[in-house]
């Protein structure tokens, strides 16, 4: 089947979806990403594990920091270090290893740390639409660091232009009795005929945040943040778009909560933590040779300080700032080449610049010090990759996907005597593949290559904190991963299942490689593990009628260090989750749902010494939620959920922090014309 014939089926169901709305019989719309082909193509239609968040999910979702809105999420496990943080696991691995997507510009840069993580939640979830989830490898589209998958956050633009002025907005509000805060949210939006404009602000407000039954508040855990954003989009035609936009987030003292109620650490505040981002995009159909074409030209920037107070030194506070920019080129273009080969290719470019600094206090005098930073002052970390991939019908039922991508990456450092200067380059391949069993089956399987270069924390580690000493000799990680599924679409019912298998090479992990006088172990990152790690996902979405809506899904991953024979690190456990909603009608809905995860206690040693998890690691858990919406009017929307309904006590593998116990949370939105 062509692409036209695709999109042409899409367009007939969405039909088909309207008029059976209107008979009051169940029928489920065809889910539409762009993220896992760079085109838009269905998740039924596309031969990789994809999930998508919509724009109706995330509305109803009541929550205030972005990674909540992943805990239903197939195939997606979110570890909290702390309340200020949330890092997802994709196929049993997090960090730097997944790569994190704005609308399409790279969240991750050169800095971002070994293991779990904060950054996705400095992203504001009042201005997401719609999250997409590309389970597996993404190197030769994304390029570097998408080895465990690619999430791609899409957020809101203008799309009404049916009048030459209009402007609208709605201002909310949510109180979160865990934490005894909240958000307020006032946002603003219209056109002015055919420029279209979105933007606001966002203010939050964390007390320490209460655990399960006997847990208590866990101190330190709150923080404060401001948020502010804006978004204009031109359309100069049908077939010309221009996007400039805007987002800036700053949180404020945002504990590391594991680092003093696990450590030895009295104070460990990440301060300050701050995001933006700017970036102008042109979209054009029909633009000279190309069918389509865009170009975006981005700058990112993250600044984070981190304030510290060792038990050991009382007496002393240490202040870190690591301040990266981030400038950013891409260029993509697609050609329709007849009616079977539709091939997307491109360029893109970013470079990091580093500002760094660091003193220590003495707490009694006031007086400061300078002293080495651990990241090199005036580092740069540049990447430039070169990619092409054809989508193309072999028959009727039948078709592949296709893909190459050229990286190159450069970087330059001087810390103390250890100077960086390196050069390297990779060439990742992909292969997929659809076989439509029948109109409502598909089978589905590909092999991908991935990578991670390595990046500038690798190279010289966390020195001062960790007792680190610097390595500039790493080599790439490398992957290549396989996966076979099937995916179901008819009526009322959308349903998958994968099973997928990677093997892992050259990955980077602390080695012990001395002692300081005191006893105190050195440590060094080198390239010294290979790894295998194999799972299944599925899940299931099922409309019994107008009125009632179920969906679960289920993740089993192992993972074992094919270099020592024992388990990969913070490997997840077998987990998932049920939903049931019931809407008696358009204005109201109710849901009962659980999260579900087994014990994990298939441990590596740096699981076991890791004091988040321990030799007995991590009890399962069943977790009941309730909750409901109500719209008494159009322009009104009231949503209640209480979390946590038995006062349980646990926490997701390898957190910090104990997740929420009993809790209520209460949104009240309201939106004026």
């Amino acid at each position: 089947m062509s692409r036209k014939e695709r999109l042409s089926r899409y367009a007939a169901l969405a039909l088909l979806a309207w008029g059976s709305a209107l008979a009051q019989k169940p029928i489920l719309l065809p889910e539409i990403a762009v993220t896992a082909a760079r085109s838009e193509r269905g998740v039924f239609d596309t031969p990789q594990a994809t999930t998508v968040i919509g724009k109706r999910a995330i509305g109803q979702a009541n929550v205030s920091r972005t990674p909540d809105l992943l805990r239903y999420a197939q195939g997606v496990y979110v570890q909290r270090t702390n309340l200020g943080g949330g890092s997802p696991f994709i196929r049993g691995l997090t960090g730097k290893q997944v790569l994190i997507l704005v609308d399409g510009v790279r969240l991750n840069n050169s800095f971002y740390r070994f293991g779990p993580h904060q950054y996705l939640n400095t992203i504001d979830p009042n201005i997401i639409k719609r999250i997409e989830v590309v389970r597996g490898p993404g190197s030769v589209l994304y390029g570097s660091d998408a080895l465990g998958g690619v999430i791609n956050i899409i957020t809101k633009r203008r799309t009404d232009f049916s009048s030459s002025a209009d402007l609208s907005g709605l201002i909310e509000g949510r109180y979160d009795s865990g934490v005894d805060g909240g958000s307020a949210r006032a946002q603003f939006e219209g056109n002015r005929n055919a420029i279209g404009f979105i933007g606001g602000v966002t203010g939050k407000v964390f007390d320490d945040l209460e655990g399960g039954a006997g847990v208590d508040e866990q101190v330190p855990s709150g923080y404060d943040e401001l948020d502010a954003d804006l978004k204009l989009n031109w359309r100069a035609d049908e077939h010309n778009e221009f996007i400039v936009a805007g987002q800036y987030t700053r949180q404020y003292d945002v504990p590391k909560t594991s680092e003093v109620t696990l450590g030895d650490l009295l104070k460990f505040n990440y301060e300050p933590q701050e995001r933006e981002l700017a970036y102008g995009e042109y979209r054009g159909q029909d633009f000279g040779p190309f069918d389509q074409i865009k170009l975006n030209l981005s700058y990112n920037r993250q600044r984070e300080g981190e304030e510290i107070i060792d038990g050991e030194a009382p007496l002393i506070e240490t202040r870190e700032l690591t301040d990266v920019e981030t400038k950013g080129a891409t260029a993509q273009f697609t050609n329709l080449l007849g009616d079977s080969h539709y091939l997307t290719y491109g360029v893109d470019y970013y470079r990091d610049d580093y500002d760094t600094g660091k003193i220590e206090i003495d707490r009694t005098t006031g007086v400061d010090t300078p002293v080495q930073p651990g990241t090199p002052d005036g580092a740069y970390y540049t990447s430039i990759g070169v990619y092409a991939q054809d989508e193309f019908a072999l028959t009727e039922r039948a078709d592949l996907i296709a893909g190459v991508r050229y990286n190159r990456f450069e970087t330059e450092g001087e810390l103390g005597a250890e100077a960086l200067s390196l050069k390297t380059d990779k060439v990742t391949g992909s292969l997929n593949a659809r076989y439509g069993l029948t109109p409502s089956l598909n089978l589905v399987g590909g092999v991908a290559q991935g990578f991670r270069a390595p990046n500038i924390e690798d190279f010289f580690g966390r020195v001062d904190f960790f007792s680190e000493i610097p390595n500039t000799e790493l080599k790439p990680e490398e992957s290549i991963s396989g996966e076979i599924g099937v995916n179901f679409l008819k009526d009322g019912t959308s349903a998958d299942v994968y099973y997928y298998y990677s093997d892992y090479d050259n990955l980077i992990d602390r080695v012990e490689v001395g002692t300081q006088p005191d006893g105190t172990p050195i440590e060094q990152r080198q390239n010294i593990n290979e790894a295998r790690i194999h799972g299944v996902e599925a899940g299931i979405t099922h409309s019994f009628s107008r009125h009632w809506w179920a969906a679960a899904t289920v993740a089993w991953t192992q993972g074992e260090d094919t270099s020592t024979g024992e388990p990969v690190r913070r490997i997840p456990p077998l987990n998932g989750s049920l939903r049931v909603r019931y809407l008696p009608s358009s204005r109201l809905w109710f849901e009962a749902a659980a999260l579900i995860a087994d014990r994990q206690d298939e441990l590596s040693d740096g699981d076991i010494e890791d004091p988040r998890i321990g030799p007995d690691g991590t009890p399962g858990y069943t977790v009941i939620n309730l909750g409901a919406g109500y719209s008494p009017t159009s322009n009104q929307t009231l949503l209640v959920t209480l979390e946590n309904l038995s006062d349980k006590t646990y926490k997701t593998h390898g957190s910090g922090l104990f997740s929420p116990g009993r809790n209520v949370a209460v949104t009240y939105r309201v939106g004026f014309e």
